[in-house]
Parts: C-alpha cells; structure tokens; sequence
C-alpha cells in the first residue's frame, strides 16, 4: 500500500497533537528572529548565518546518519535540489541582512508573512489547494497589516528601518516560496537529503560572503551571541526545520501555516520583553492584522 502523501491528504482532520506541535514550533520561531538580532550585535550577517546553518547541518546529518537514511543525492537529483539551495541561501541572506537594519520585533513581523505568499504561490503550483474568496479577504487583511508597519517609516516611529523592513518582507516572500518548492522536492526526494543539500551548499557561500564583504570584523563574541547562534542552529536550522518539512509530507502547507498565525505576535513580545524593543501603534495594529489575515486565508475552506 502507498504510502500517504500531500495530495492524498489535503482535506484530512488535522490531529490535535499536531496542532499543538506546531503551535510549540511557532513559539520557537516567533523567537528566531530575536536570537538572531542579539547574534548580531557580535557576528555580521554572513558569519551568523554561516554558523548558524553549520550546527543545524551538524545536527541533521548526524540524526539521519544515525538512523541509516542517505543524506546522498542521486545525480538525476542534482540540479534541483541545487536550485532549492540557492533560493535558500538567497532567503537568509535578505533575512539576516534585513534584521541588521531594522527592530527583531518589526522583522518578526515581515518575515512572518510567509505563509500568505505560501498560499499564494500554492493557488498555481499545488494541485487542490487554490485561491478562494475567503482567502483573498484573508490577504487584504495581511498586506493592510504590512502598510501600518511601513507607516512606522514616515510619521515617525521607527524612522530609518526601511531599507531593513523591505529587505526581511523580501525574505517572506522567498520564504514561503521556498516551502512549496520544499513541499514539492519531499514528495520524491528523501527529506533529509533535501535539508542536508541546501546547507551543504549554503555553509560555504555564507562564509565566502563573509570572508569577501564582512572580513574578520564581522566575529565578534559574546556570551548572549553564543547562546542566539545555539538557539538558531540547535533549534531552528536543526530540530524545527526538521520537524516543519516531516510534517509537510503529509499536510498541504496552506492547512498547517494557519496554525503559525501567532508567530509575529510572539517574535514582538519577546523583542520587548528580551531586548527591550519599543511597541508602536504601527506595528502593533500592523502585527494583529498580519495574524488575522494568515488565520483567514489559511483556514479557508476549499470551496469558493
């Protein structure tokens, strides 16, 4: 018997222990992009990245290793999981560059947008998982919350933060497109080779960034960078990736992102409560709709 795949399960119930797992996951990363603002106040983007994916990638090869699953990409393999690679090394640099010019707490909310543009990429490349009424009001409400954290750069509030807000909301986007691309890749290539690759390639292009653009002012140290680049590699690039594309092999991304709708919330509680950020009105009214517009678009029921 087949095994079940993505497609076969797209209208299945979603089991509560799932729900609560990735409600768990979503509070994890809702804090990625705080520990990565506090990395960078000793490491330059490059080098974090660079350290970053190397504990993941440590940690993801030695779990598969251990359980006797190949990590080694057939040939005919090579050309796409390649292509995966570079949209993934280009959606971290836009991150981490982003998140150096701009609050953890307003980059928490950009980057977190990603499960709109998941949605919508999906409408076209996702057999049964397409755009509805529901969904674009789900949008509307979305893309109003990105105006008020934007407004931030022009009445005031956040001043100075554009270039940075723009550069993490590009990082949505390849975000998103990069788990349909993952969601795609999974359904016929082992999942931890195709996690393994794109670090594999990753790793030294971050580094030889580093070393061209960043030099050795970009490694610093401190005790909270050490533990920021531990939480992202341990726990992002390592336990949470792992875990985010296991459940994306059986479950269409759209069904599994609503549940990630708290996630920008959370990355600006913990912004205020870990580094002191300030909560504007903008972004404040910005995040909420935000969260609205992916719980909206991403509960949408199939039928128009």
């Amino acid at each position: 018997m087949p095994s079940k795949t993505l497609y076969q399960t797209s209208e299945s119930f979603i089991p509560p222990r799932v729900i609560c797992f990735v409600l768990f996951l979503a509070v994890l990363w809702g804090g990625n992009v705080v520990s990565l603002k506090i990395g960078l106040e000793a490491l330059s983007p490059f080098a974090s990245a660079g350290f970053r994916f190397s504990i993941g990638l440590i940690l993801i090869a030695s779990w598969a290793l251990a359980n006797g699953i190949s990590i080694k990409p057939q040939r005919h393999e090579y050309l796409p999981l390649g292509l995966s690679a570079i949209l993934f090394v280009t959606q971290i640099v836009a991150l981490n560059w982003g998140t150096n010019l701009t609050r953890a707490g307003r980059a928490a909310v950009m980057t977190n947008t990603y499960p709109l543009f998941v949605a919508l990429i999906a409408h076209f490349v996702v057999p049964g998982d397409h755009m509805t009424r529901r969904k674009g009001l789900g949008l509307a409400f979305a893309f109003g919350g990105i105006c008020f954290v934007f407004r931030d750069n022009f009445i005031g509030g956040e001043q100075g933060h554009l270039t940075g807000d723009l550069l993490t909301l590009i990082g949505g986007f390849l975000l998103g497109l990069l788990i349909v691309v993952t969601n795609r890749l999974i359904q016929r290539i082992n999942t931890y080779c195709v996690l393994t690759s794109q670090m594999v390639i990753g790793v030294p292009i971050f580094f030889t960034l580093s070393a061209i653009f960043e030099g050795k002012a970009g490694y610093g140290f401190s005790y909270p960078a050490l533990f920021a680049i531990l939480y992202q590699g341990a726990g992002i690039a390592g336990f949470c990736f792992v875990a985010w594309t296991l459940l994306l092999k059986d479950y269409l991304p759209s069904r599994l992102s609503v549940f990630f709708f708290t996630t920008p919330l959370w990355g600006i509680l913990l912004s205020n409560l870990l580094i002191g950020e300030p909560i504007t009105v903008g972004l404040t009214i910005g995040a909420a709709l935000v969260a609205l517009g992916i719980y909206t678009i991403n509960r949408s029921p199939s039928v128009k």
